[in-house]
C-alpha cells in the first residue's frame, strides 16, 4: 500500500510538472520565439508542437485527475473524515481550485466548438491557470505542515 501510493504520488508529481511547465512556457517562453524568430517560424514551431501536444496534454491532465482522486481518497473518506482536519480543509481547497481550471478548459473548449469569442478575460486564462496551479502546489506542501 505505501509503495503504490508513492508510485501514485510520483506519477501525480510528474504529470503536475508537464502541466505548469506547458502553461509556464506558454507564457514566457512561446512569446519570446515568435518576438525572435518572427510570425511564420513561430506558426511552424507552434503547429509541430501542438499536433504532438493534442496527444500528451489530455493524457496528462486525465493521468494526473486519476492520481489526484487516488490520493484524495486516502485523506477524506468515511473513516477519516471529510472536514475534521487542516490537511482535509486544505485538500478540499485544493479541489476547488482544480475544478476553476478545469471548468475554464471546458469553456474555452465549448467556446471553440460554438465558434463563440470567450469573455474577454479568458485571453488571460493561462496566466490564471498558472497562478492557480502555482497556489495548488504550496498549498499541497503545507497539508502536510499542519
Amino acid at each position: 500500500e505505501d509503495m503504490e501510493y508513492t508510485l501514485v504520488q510520483i506519477i501525480h508529481l510528474l504529470c503536475a510538472i508537464i502541466f505548469i511547465g506547458f502553461i509556464f512556457a506558454d507564457i514566457f517562453i512561446f512569446p519570446a520565439i515568435k518576438k525572435k524568430l518572427g510570425e511564420e517560424t513561430y506558426n511552424n514551431v507552434m503547429s509541430a508542437m501542438i499536433s504532438r501536444g493534442i496527444i500528451i496534454y489530455p493524457l496528462i491532465v486525465i493521468v494526473l485527475m486519476i492520481s489526484g482522486g487516488y490520493m484524495f481518497n486516502n485523506y477524506i473518506n468515511s473513516e477519516t473524515g471529510y472536514f475534521t482536519t487542516s490537511l482535509q480543509m486544505l485538500l478540499w481547497l485544493k479541489v476547488f481550485l482544480v475544478l476553476l481550471i478545469i471548468l475554464g478548459v471546458i469553456y474555452t473548449i465549448f467556446c471553440k466548438l460554438a465558434k463563440k469569442e470567450p469573455v474577454g478575460f479568458m485571453k488571460h486564462f493561462h496566466a490564471y491557470a498558472l497562478i492557480v496551479s502555482l497556489a495548488i502546489v504550496i498549498i499541497a506542501k503545507f497539508m502536510f505542515l499542519a
